[in-house]
């Protein structure tokens, strides 16, 4: 029983509730004006919208930006373009053009140093002062790049014309060094074979025995000595000859006087035999002692011939000596006296050449150390000579490394080329999201707000009490009145961007997001217009609750420039949940998802649900 009746009390009320709705919708159809303003102003507004942001690059659209340029030297400074107008100020201008840039009769102002040029050419370097009327960004901004961007390239141009002039001199400088490199690689050999050659020198030089030829010296002194000594013997032995002395001849032995004695004994001798040698028989004593005596005597008298003769031969060769000896004692005089002279002679010269022996044994060693050093040295050189050549040739590697590069890619190393993933496309391709979001928010929430607040007005909220349906079916068949109207409104907004051609992508995830969006701004709106005693304070509260949500969705400034707190809040705010998925069904086409529509579902069941609660506490203005 309770079922039936729970489901013809429901029946009734879906009834009652499809009466509602239809009449809702008769009401307004017949108020004219509420269906243009509904169906009219979404497409007015985003077309404006479309128009105000059919450019593409901010810098290229703005134009007659009023520039003061204040030109304290006169450096003719020129910055002609589409995007200012100049108006130009001489002198101690600096003071006025800023007041002007205060006072707003200047967007921006430019101040040219007094000694502009003359710093650049010195290479000092300088400063141009740009006052910004910050007070309107994105004029300020596109003066400042503007600027800047002629800076850098009057700073390119003149750091290319630098480096062009460094690079030409380090040609020059290179060209050089490979000369050097060319004459250290020919004086390399050259230094080899001088260090050969000395070392050939060195070895010869080593080969001289200075020992041995001391020694030879030393013998020589020695025999000069002794033969010094013999020489002073002789001299002290010759002391006590004369001079004058003659040798005299010594005479020969007279014979004939041995001759005349032996001749008396023959004749003493022939009378004593004539005496005793008889012819007697009886050999007689006396005649055979006269016998022996002269046959004795026969004999002394041979011997002392021979004597005679071997004396007379003795006294020639003593006489031949002599001679001989004179005239040795006469040369030996003469030479005594030249061998004294030559000995002298001699030892001076032994003496001359052991100095001069001592003097090169010593220049000898000298020479040999020298010429350690100089290979020393020479192998020192050809270190220092062979690194100074790689070093050289490294640097004539890396010069042409650094030469061979632009000047422009040395300045700037790093260009970034940017290619924008939607090239071409207007601002309002960027903008259309968070602008179709917006003005479906402010729109819904107006009407909605509105609507209640004139129901309660009307007492209609007292006579639903007094009907079969519900206050939970009354406020429901209300957001569906109301989803209806922002149906039409995403509808009109739809045409105009077809109408415009703005090339955004649409699929059938729109009409959801539209839908659960709508229904998102619808309950919210029901909300305020439950809260509310007035269509004023509706509205003003619509506003408070508006503009807040306006812009922490991100739809004119990005997110990541709020404090970490506020992305947080602006990550779970209606506005911007809808922004986000509009943007990834019409920008990225990539769908939607789904944990940020089942958030806005339950934002829809919690502003439903105390919607209802506050119109059930409070159904009337009284």
């Amino acid at each position: 029983m309770r079922l039936k009746d729970a489901w013809r009390s429901t029946k009734l009320s879906v009834q009652k509730l499809d009466t509602l709705f239809l009449n809702d919708l008769k009401l307004f159809l017949r108020d004219r004006k509420a269906l243009v303003l509904v169906a009219l102003t979404p497409f007015l507004i985003l077309a404006i919208l479309i128009n105000i942001y059919s450019f593409t690059d901010i810098a290229e659209n703005i134009k007659g930006v009023r520039l003061g340029v204040c030109d304290q030297g006169n450096a003719n400074f020129d910055l002609e373009s589409e995007i200012f107008e100049l108006i130009k100020f001489n002198g101690n201008c600096d003071d006025e053009v800023k007041g002007l840039v205060a006072t707003g009769d200047l967007r921006a102002a430019l101040v040219i140093p007094q000694d502009f040029k003359q710093n650049l050419i010195d290479g000092k370097g300088t400063e141009l002062t740009v006052y910004l009327d910050n007070a309107k960004p994105t004029t300020a901004l596109v003066s400042a790049n503007a600027i800047k961007a002629y800076a850098s390239d009057l700073n390119q141009q003149m750091g290319e014309a630098f480096i062009r002039e460094a690079w030409k001199n380090l040609d020059e400088l290179n060209d050089n060094l490979r000369i050097i490199v060319k004459n250290l690689k020919t004086a390399e050999p050259a230094a080899v074979e001088m260090q050969k050659r000395m070392r050939v020198v060195n070895a010869e030089i080593e080969k001289i025995d200075f020992e041995r030829y001391q020694a030879v010296l030393a013998d020589m002194t020695y025999y000069l000595d002794l033969s010094e000594k013999m020489l002073d013997d002789a001299e002290k032995s010759a002391e006590g000859i004369n001079p004058d002395l003659v040798l005299p001849t010594l005479p020969g032995v007279n014979t004939n006087s041995s001759a005349g004695l032996f001749t008396g004994y023959h004749a003493q001798s022939e009378n004593l035999r004539q005496v005793y040698c008889t012819n007697n028989t009886i050999p007689n004593p006396g005649c055979i002692l006269i016998d022996k005596t002269d046959g004795l005597v026969f004999t002394v008298e041979q011997d002392i011939a021979n004597h005679y003769t071997d004396i007379n031969n003795k006294i020639a060769i003593l006489n031949q000596q002599s001679a001989r000896m004179q005239e040795a004692l006469n040369n030996m005089g003469k030479v005594l006296d030249s061998s004294s002279e030559q000995n002298r002679q001699m030892r001076a010269d032994i003496d001359e050449m052991q100095r001069l022996m001592l003097d090169l044994q010593t220049k000898s060693e000298n020479i040999t150390e020298s010429l350690a050093r100089l290979d020393k040295s020479i192998n020192e050189f050809l270190s220092e000579m062979i690194k100074l050549r790689q070093d050289l040739e490294k640097t004539i590697t890396v010069l042409d490394e650094y030469t061979k590069k632009d000047p422009a890619t040395i300045l700037k190393p790093v260009t970034v080329k940017t290619e924008e993933v939607f090239a071409g496309k207007a601002e309002i391709f960027n903008r259309l999201p968070g602008l179709m979001a917006i003005v479906l928010l402010f729109i819904i929430l107006f009407i909605s707000s509105s609507q209640i607040v004139g129901e309660r007005k009307g007492g209609t909220m007292a006579r639903i009490y007094l009907s079969p349906i519900s206050m939970f079916f009354w406020v429901f068949e209300k957001m569906l009145y109301l989803l209806v109207l922002a149906i039409i409104a995403i509808t009109s907004m739809i045409l105009a961007v077809v109408i415009f051609g703005v090339g955004v992508k649409f699929s059938p995830l729109l009409l959801v997001v539209g839908v659960i969006g709508s229904l998102a701004y619808v309950t919210i709106g029901m909300f305020v217009g439950s809260i509310s005693k007035s269509e004023n304070t509706s509205l003003l509260t619509c506003l408070v609750v508006g503009f807040p949500l306006m812009f922490l969705s991100g739809a004119f400034s990005p997110p990541e420039l709020m404090s970490k707190m506020w992305q947080t809040v602006s990550q779970y705010l209606p506005l911007s949940l809808t922004v986000e998925a509009l943007e990834r069904i019409m920008i990225y086409g990539t769908g939607i998802d789904w944990n940020e529509i089942w958030v806005l579902i339950v934002m829809i069941a919690v502003f439903y649900v105390l919607t209802v609660l506050m119109i059930k506490k409070k159904p009337t203005l009284k």
